[in-house]
């Protein structure tokens, strides 16, 4: 098992981010990485003001077995906080102030465990895995969900989706989604209203049954701007041509006429549709599609 850990090559990506609250002021954040090929994961902090570039190039090092956390240290005036790793019955070396060094020991539950080297302030240790992409009080360990500092939208980290994300899309009631889901839900009513009604062989009958179920099906998924929708759209619009195909069009009613109008807009705007959420997937950024570096 050694010896397969050893062979493995970390391919390392941006995983996200953990932000550090306390008051409703942002005083840090923690970038997280992680390997494609394995569950483990690499922090670096990152601090308001600090521009030296570390004196080890890569990420930083704990001890095998530990978990990422941050050490809260919260005084009158504040509080401090060190990236670092813990586990349990570990001995964290920590300075309250540059004067002060106590050795704080890991309790089975990841809290600090009760001794006489406590220091000068609370302590408190906050494992990062579960926290990615969220911000933390430091002085409750809690999730912090209320606005900060650096973003008034409560809940989310400020350096992670931007606000204007390419995954946006326009919220008008006539865009094309919209457009091609009352298509989809006309046809889809129009074909399986004909596939009950008109006098004509079993064949014809079952694509157009088909063609309003497929209509259904793919007016709700492109409504919600799922990839299937638009596929099932131009499904609708085949079968109810290959419905149609199979009646005659020539000599029929208005119904017919109306049928094959319909069903030539679900074609076009189905086209449509997929190609715009084909481009919106294409845009969408994650976290995992940014190599990490150095």
């Amino acid at each position: 098992m050694e010896q397969t850990q050893q062979q493995h090559k970390h391919d390392i990506v941006y995983y996200g981010v953990v932000n550090l609250i306390r008051d409703s002021n942002v005083i840090g954040a923690i970038d997280v990485w992680r390997c494609r090929g394995c569950p483990e994961i690499f922090c670096e902090d990152k601090r308001y003001g600090v521009m030296d570039l570390a004196a080890e190039v890569g990420f930083p090092k704990i001890e095998t077995g530990a978990k990422w956390a941050a050490l809260i240290c919260t005084k009158e005036k504040g509080s401090d906080w060190t990236l670092t790793g813990a586990k349990p019955g570990s001995i964290i070396h920590h300075s309250c102030t540059p004067e002060t060094k106590v050795d704080l020991t890991v309790g089975p539950d990841y809290t600090i465990m009760a001794g006489m080297a406590s220091g000068i302030g609370k302590h408190r240790i906050i494992i990062l895995e579960n926290l990615v992409n969220s911000a933390v009080d430091v002085v409750t360990g809690k999730p912090h969900t209320g606005p900060t500092n650096a973003n008034p939208a409560p809940g989310r980290p400020f350096s992670f989706t931007p606000e204007h994300s390419a995954a946006r899309v326009e919220t008008s009631r006539y865009n094309v989604y919209n457009l091609a889901s009352v298509a989809l839900f006309a046809s889809a009513i129009w074909t399986g209203y004909l596939g009950v009604t008109l006098d004509t062989g079993i064949v014809s009958r079952i694509l157009l049954l088909l063609a309003g179920i497929t209509g259904i099906t793919g007016g709700y998924f492109t409504l919600n701007k799922r990839k299937i929708g638009p596929l099932l759209g131009l499904g609708t619009g085949v079968l109810g041509i290959l419905g149609l195909a199979t009646i005659g069009i020539i000599g029929r009613g208005l119904d017919i006429y109306v049928l094959s109008i319909l069903l030539l807009v679900t074609l076009v705007l189905g086209w449509i549709s997929r190609r715009r959420i084909k481009k919106l997937t294409e845009q969408q950024w994650h976290p995992l599609d940014m190599p990490a570096y150095g």
